[in-house]
């Protein structure tokens, strides 16, 4: 077929053309916005803040089948900000170590630990003052004042507050790998959004004693039960 015979094939069915053309351009522009409205994501840019944010490992004094008995417990400090181009809540959050192992980091899988609730608020007094800054949870009330705990993250909006974790009393290996500096841990954070996506983040933290942790918290690590404090 020539391009004469096209032209006047176009000009006898105009009509059909016509119809052909406006409906190729409705599909072009559902199709265009269905994909546009398929691209809307919430993104997390997740920062962390070191002022409350470190992990201390517990020697529980005790062994379970000749091996020693530990808990870890863990504060973050985090600094959320919704960068994406959908609104979304901030869902459940964990943390996972690298265990505490001969095996090469690369092939060491992580222990993941998953939110508890704190009992009392992380505070720490002021040089030479009776004051005290108390740290805003994320999720959880304060107890010393009455926090608002919006976790619903609007486009370009940003939340802040800690989040604590506490893991079950474990034996052997089952705790966090101290990097090579011997003062920090590393650890991958993630935020699962209402969407049911997942944003991460991986850090070092200090990996600090109970003395310093019971400083910001007298009940840090002890969410599920008391235990003796060192002497």
């Amino acid at each position: 077929m020539t391009m004469d015979d096209i032209i006047r094939w176009t000009n006898d069915n105009s009509g059909f053309v016509s119809v052909v053309i406006f409906g190729l351009t409705l599909l072009i522009a559902w199709t265009s916005g269905l994909f546009n409205e398929l691209r809307k994501r919430p993104r997390f840019k997740i920062e962390i803040v070191k002022q409350c944010t470190f992990a201390t490992i517990f020697d529980l004094k005790k062994e379970f089948n000749g091996l020693q008995v530990t808990k870890t417990a863990i504060v973050i400090y985090f600094d959320i900000t919704n960068i994406g181009n959908a609104p979304s809540s901030i869902g459940d959050i964990r943390v996972g170590y690298k265990k505490f192992d001969l095996g090469l980091r690369l092939f060491t899988r992580r222990n993941w630990i998953g939110e508890k609730i704190a009992k009392e608020d992380f505070r720490v007094g002021f040089e030479n003052s009776e004051h005290a800054k108390v740290y805003p949870f994320l999720k959880q009330r304060n107890n010393s004042y009455p926090n608002q705990n919006d976790t619903f993250l609007e486009i370009g909006k940003i939340q802040n507050g800690i989040v604590y974790f506490e893991q079950e009393d474990s034996y052997g290996n089952w705790m966090p790998r101290i990097n090579k500096d011997g003062k920090t841990i590393n650890l991958k954070v993630e935020i699962k959004d209402a969407f049911g996506g997942f944003h991460y983040k991986t850090v070092d933290i200090d990996s600090v004693d109970s003395g310093h942790a019971f400083r910001f918290n007298p009940l840090f690590g002890q969410t599920e039960y008391l235990f003796p404090k060192e002497s």
